[in-house]
């Protein structure tokens, strides 16, 4: 029977989310919301949902929803159903774990790019010129880590844009910093530029730039605060230009690294339009990972609630499974009474019948032998 009350709108959010996102969460009229929802209905969240209550019922929830924004922005939607996107204190140490392994994988990948091609190219300039790597978090061919419990659920941890996606971004900020880079030579390192013939910003890589800079550290603003040694700034610059060039994947927290750095070497440089332009891409970026992130949390959340409703089932099951075990030992004692009673039933009649059917015998036999003695003494007394 069909609920008439309003469904909880942390199950209605959960059940609809993948339903009203991108353009679909700016939809407002109720007859739209109703449309894409009839449309859905495929989906298991969204079947059991309108099952559970019915269309208008859950239509009317999901507008109420939407004209608030809570499926449009991730932040609004932590606001009203934090529980939905609270994480346990065992999570984040998995998470952390992941991605502490995903960074050492990602030094060994981008150290390991950078040395294959010195070896192949056999070029001395590239050997000489190379800047150490720095650690940040990637790995090749991702595998994601499974979780450790009884259902050995896959970690949807650490995040990780498609590659495509990272390689246009990373290509991207490479040549923002390039053309920082030139600029900065023009004005304060002529000589860099003429030794190595850079005509124009396309001559040289950022990780040219990186190994020139290690060498020329004393003609920086000492007054500009980077955060971080000059040495660690520049070598983590060359790792963008080595992570974008071999392409290699790195997790989303290995990206937001690598552009917080891009934007600390447009200050030091002194490039503010170019910093601007980092940063404006920094928090576009940003801003995407987090709707990524809490898309992964309402997810968990969701298979949470799913695994304690098959929980649940799998003991009812069990009980279920208990009891048909009982019943059919308690229904073969009761038969094993019944057929030992009439067993007992027919070996006593049988037993009765033997010892009356014996006593007949004896006293037949008795009366014979009784009629055969007073037929002889009949004989001798005639």
């Amino acid at each position: 029977m069909k609920n008439n009350n309003p469904p909880d709108e942390r199950v209605v959010y959960l059940a609809l989310k993948n339903v009203f996102k991108g353009e679909n969460a700016k939809v407002r009229q109720l007859k739209a919301v109703r449309k894409l929802v009839a449309k859905s209905q495929n989906d298991a969240d969204v079947s059991d949902i309108i099952k559970a209550h019915n269309l208008e019922i859950v239509c009317n929830t999901a507008r109420t929803l939407l004209t608030e924004e809570v499926f449009e922005s991730t932040l609004k939607a932590k606001i009203r159903f934090p529980e939905v996107f609270d994480v346990s204190p065992a999570q984040s140490a998995e998470r952390e774990a992941s991605e502490a392994e995903a960074a050492i994988s990602e030094a060994n990948a981008i150290k390991g790019a950078v040395q294959r091609y010195a070896d192949e190219v056999q070029d001395p300039i590239s050997r000489c010129d190379v800047v150490e790597t720095e650690s940040v978090e990637t790995y090749h061919e991702p595998k994601r880590p499974t979780v450790k419990s009884t259902h050995a659920v896959p970690s949807l941890f650490p995040t990780y844009l498609p590659l495509r996606t990272q390689h246009r971004i990373l290509t991207k900020v490479q040549s923002i910093l390039e053309d920082a880079c030139f600029d900065f030579g023009q004005r304060v390192m002529p000589e860099v530029l003429k030794k190595n013939q850079w005509v124009c910003s396309e001559a040289a890589e950022l990780n040219l730039w990186a190994a020139e800079f290690l060498q020329a550290q004393g003609k920086f603003d000492k007054s500009v605060d980077v955060g971080m040694p000059l040495t660690k700034l520049f070598r983590s610059v060359a790792d963008i230009r080595h992570t974008a060039v071999h392409r290699i994947c790195i997790s989303a927290k290995g990206l937001e690294h690598f552009l917080l750095n891009a934007e600390s070497l447009a200050l030091l440089l002194g490039d503010a339009a170019r910093l601007k332009s980092l940063a404006d891409l920094r928090r576009t970026i940003q801003q995407a990972i987090e709707e990524l992130e809490g898309n992964k949390h309402v997810l968990s959340s969701k298979l949470t609630e799913t695994l304690k409703r098959i929980a649940a089932q799998r003991a009812e099951l069990d009980r279920a499974e208990e009891a048909a075990i009982a019943d059919m030992m308690r229904e073969d004692g009761e038969y094993q009474a019944f057929a030992g009673k009439n067993l007992e039933e027919v070996a006593v009649f049988s037993e009765v019948h033997t010892l009356v059917g014996s006593s007949r015998k004896d006293e037949t036999s008795s009366n014979a032998d009784d009629a055969d003695t007073m037929d002889y003494d009949s004989s001798r007394s005639s």
